[in-house]
C-alpha cells in the first residue's frame, strides 16, 4: 500500500463553525473546481454532530461506461482499514484473548521466534515494532502484489525481516505490522478476518455497504480505481488485495458507511472508554492505535482543536477521514483517482467551515 499518513492543517485564525447554504456553496464550488481539472473524483461528506450538512458525488465510478459515482459508490479505503483492525485487536483484548504488552510468537507459532519474541501487541499497533515497511520493496508493485499467498506464507516471507529498530523505540509506520495483526486475528479467532469483521463490526454497526475485497467476489457499485497521467486516465494496476494488504487496507465502503464506523467508534457499541483512550492516545510520531492524533492551539483565539485522523492510498484510490473532537465535525473524502493529492482539499474545507481564505485551483 502507498504510505500516506498524516494530515497538517494550517490555520491562523478561527472561530466556532457556521454552517449555511453560502458555505455549502462554497465547498460544492471547491471541489468542482478540483474535478473539473481532473484533480478529483469521488464523494465528500461532512458531518455536524448529528446533522449531514453537506454531501456530494463527483466524476465517474467507471468510465468505460460513463457511470457517475453515487452515494452508494464503494471505494477501497486503503489506509483507513487500520483502525478497524485496531478496534477488532482491542475487543479481542477485552475478551481476555489476547494481552497488549504479550510478546506476538505467543499467538502466532509460525513467526520468526527471534523477532516475535521481542515484538507486543502495542508495538504492532503503534508502528513502533521497528519492522520494515514491505511495500517499500522495489519488486512490490511490479511483482509481489500481483501474486496470491495464503496470509502465513505472506507473514513469513514478507513480514519477517529483521528489525530496523529496537522495538518501542522509534515510529516506523508499517503495513507488516498491520498484516501481523490481522494474522493475529484469525490464528486466535480461528476464523477468516472477513468474518470476525463482519460479526465484531460491520453487523453491530449496521454497515451493510463495507467489506473486505478479494480478487474473486463481485462488489456491486464498487468504483473503478484509475490514474491520472499526462492528461490522460488510466486503469489502476491490479492489486491480489486480500492476499498482499490484507487487514492493512483491503476494505472498501461508503461514505454513509463510515458515517456510521464512526458512530459505533464514538459510542460504547465496540470497544469501552478504557479501550477507546488507547486507541486515541499517541504513542510516538501523533500516532495511536489506527489514528493519528493531532492538538494545537489556534494562534489568536487560544482555542484547542483535536482531530483524530488517517488518510490511505492503493491502486486507483485515495481517502482521508478526519474526526474534529472539540467541534464533533467529521469529514470524509473518498477518492477512486490515485494522482491526487486530497490534502488540498480537506484544508480548504477546513478553512471555509471557519470562515478563513482559502484557494480555488486554477490549473
Amino acid at each position: 500500500m502507498k504510505k500516506i499518513i498524516y494530515l497538517f492543517f494550517i490555520l491562523t485564525q478561527t472561530s466556532s463553525v457556521v454552517f449555511s447554504q453560502t458555505q455549502n456553496d462554497k465547498i460544492d464550488t471547491l471541489i468542482q473546481s478540483y474535478a473539473d481539472l481532473n484533480k478529483f473524483c469521488g464523494n465528500v461528506l461532512i458531518v455536524d454532530g448529528d446533522k449531514v450538512i453537506f454531501e456530494k458525488s463527483y466524476g465517474l465510478a467507471d468510465r468505460e461506461f460513463d457511470i457517475p459515482n453515487s452515494r452508494n459508490t464503494k471505494f477501497r479505503i486503503a489506509s483507513l482499514t487500520k483502525q478497524f483492525t485496531a478496534v477488532l485487536i482491542l475487543q479481542l483484548v477485552e475478551a481476555g484473548k489476547l494481552n497488549l504488552r504479550t510478546p506476538i510468537s505467543e499467538y502466532l507459532p509460525y513467526y520468526r521466534k527471534q523477532i516475535g519474541d521481542r515484538i507486543t501487541l502495542h508495538q504492532l499497533l503503534s508502528h513502533t515494532a521497528g519492522l520494515p515497511e514491505y511495500t517499500e520493496r522495489d519488486d512490490f508493485f511490479s511483482d509481489i502484489s500481483k501474486h496470491f499467498y495464503t496470509h502465513k506464507e505472506f507473514v513469513q516471507k514478507f513480514c519477517s525481516d529483521n528489525l530496523l529498530s529496537e522495538p518501542g523505540t522509534e515510529y516506523k509506520y508499517s503495513n507488516a505490522d498491520y498484516y501481523i495483526l490481522g494474522a493475529i486475528i484469525e490464528e486466535v479467532t480461528h476464523q477468516s478476518y472477513a468474518e470476525v469483521l463482519q460479526k465484531n463490526i460491520l453487523d453491530v454497526s449496521n454497515m451493510k455497504n463495507t467489506g473486505v475485497e478479494n480478487s474473486s467476489t463481485i462488489i456491486k457499485e464498487k468504483a473503478k480505481g484509475y490514474n491520472f497521467n499526462s492528461n490522460t486516465y488510466l486503469n489502476a494496476d491490479y492489486i491480489d488485495i486480500l492476499s498482499t494488504i490484507f487487514s492493512a487496507g483491503a476494505i472498501y465502503s461508503t461514505t454513509d458507511d463510515l458515517l456510521l464506523w464512526d458512530k459505533a467508534l464514538y459510542s460504547d457499541k465496540l470497544i469501552s472508554k478504557k479501550s477507546r483512550d488507547l486507541m486515541f492516545t499517541p504513542v510516538l510520531a501523533n500516532y495511536g492505535y489506527g489514528v493519528g492524533i493531532t492538538k494545537f492551539v489556534v494562534p489568536d483565539l487560544h482555542k484547542e482543536m483535536h482531530y483524530i485522523f488517517h488518510q490511505g492510498a492503493i491502486n486507483g484510490f485515495r481517502s482521508i477521514m478526519t474526526h474534529i473532537v472539540n467541534e464533533n465535525v467529521l469529514i470524509i473524502i473518498l477518492c477512486n483517482n490515485f494522482n491526487i493529492d486530497l490534502n488540498p482539499i480537506n484544508n480548504a474545507i477546513f478553512s471555509i467551515l471557519h470562515n478563513q481564505p482559502y484557494t480555488i485551483p486554477s490549473r
